[in-house]
């Protein structure tokens, strides 16, 4: 009997557990879907977060000894490291292997197209513009993810591999999120989903709506589908742990799984917005967004315009507050008439 697949994509080690980690948790353990766990930068920037405080700061991995090329900040109850890109490449994709090999009993695929910039050997922050060094690790042939969405080659690429897994939902990041990477990645996956929809792929495509909000009007913060994971966000804590370098604090997290959940009327859900849902695969997990799907248009006012569901999230964001110290930025009065 062939087995249903859900190909999971984030553009950095921790990305796929912060945005489908409990719909993956429950489709893999409930319902025996495998899980094709795609990662599609090198993951060669960013810095190495280690836990100093409570019991989090004994199991926290540790900069190697050996490595000199190391600056090092307090910040709270972490310490921030800066090390170079090779350092910082192989911890993280350590910590996917971990996550990926424990929770959802598969292993990581790496696309390997560069981020936007690396520390180098000398601790220098380099961007990836005209004339800039390329890291030693950067094959010259291969676009970076700002622009292997425009690469024909890197399109055919990850249609291949669509072809090749034949996943029943693809889930990628939101089509307007906080950084380019992110972004970068959902443009690549839909000109790669529009590829394998030629080629007779008759899947499903969803992006992930961001934990915390964009800050770039509502409208983005919406969703017209989702899933219920109701009892899997503790796991889901757990698994984005694995990331200890990225996520030495993983409880911190202000996650709005359940603010979510209590709008729709459940205990907790992940949101996503629809691209392109699949009338030809009957697998347990279309059949779940598509019913949502219908749910989310009909109480389409209810969920985002309601007085209710602006007061789950007003609680929510007050608490976000409070908890964070955060003084909330007095809104502009509007002196027009209409």
């Amino acid at each position: 009997m062939k087995k249903n697949k859900l190909m999971v994509v984030g553009a950095h080690c921790d990305d796929i557990e912060l945005c489908y980690g409990a719909t993956m948790l429950k489709y893999h353990e409930q319902f025996g879907y495998e899980i094709v766990y795609v990662q599609s930068t090198n993951n060669m920037s960013g810095s190495w977060t280690e836990a100093v405080e409570g019991e989090r700061a004994a199991t926290a991995p540790k900069v190697p000894a050996w490595v000199t090329d190391i600056q090092s900040t307090p910040v709270n109850r972490r310490m921030v490291h800066q090390v170079p890109w090779y350092i910082e490449m192989a911890q993280r994709k350590l910590e996917a292997a971990n996550s990926a090999r424990k929770f959802f009993h598969t292993e990581p695929i790496h696309l390997d197209y560069a981020q936007r910039h690396y520390w180098n050997r000398d601790l220098k922050m380099v961007d990836l513009r005209y004339g800039s060094p390329p890291p030693d690790c950067l094959d010259p042939e291969i676009p970076t993810i700002m622009t292997a969405c425009d690469d024909p080659s890197a399109i055919n690429r990850v249609a291949d591999l669509i072809l090749e897994k034949d996943p029943e939902v693809i889930l990628t990041h939101a089509a307007v999120d906080y950084t380019f990477e992110h972004t970068g990645t959902t443009l690549l996956m839909k000109h790669a989903f529009n590829k394998a929809l030629e080629k007779g792929y008759d899947g499903s495509l969803l992006c992930s709506v961001p934990s915390g909000g964009m800050g770039m009007g509502k409208f983005f913060d919406r969703w017209d589908s989702f899933v219920d994971t109701t009892g899997y966000l503790a796991k889901k804590y757990e698994a984005i742990g694995m990331h200890a370098c990225q996520m030495p604090y993983p409880e911190d997290l202000d996650l709005m799984d359940a603010v979510r959940g209590k709008i729709c009327g459940v205990g907790e859900i992940e949101p996503y917005t629809v691209v392109e849902l699949s009338e030809t695969r009957k697998g347990t997990l279309t059949q779940e967004l598509a019913k949502n799907h219908i749910f989310c248009n009909k109480n389409w006012m209810k969920l985002f315009f309601s007085p209710e569901s602006k007061k789950i999230l007003a609680d929510f964001h007050d608490g976000f507050n409070r908890r964070n110290g955060i003084t909330p930025r007095k809104k502009a009065k509007c002196n027009a008439t209409p």
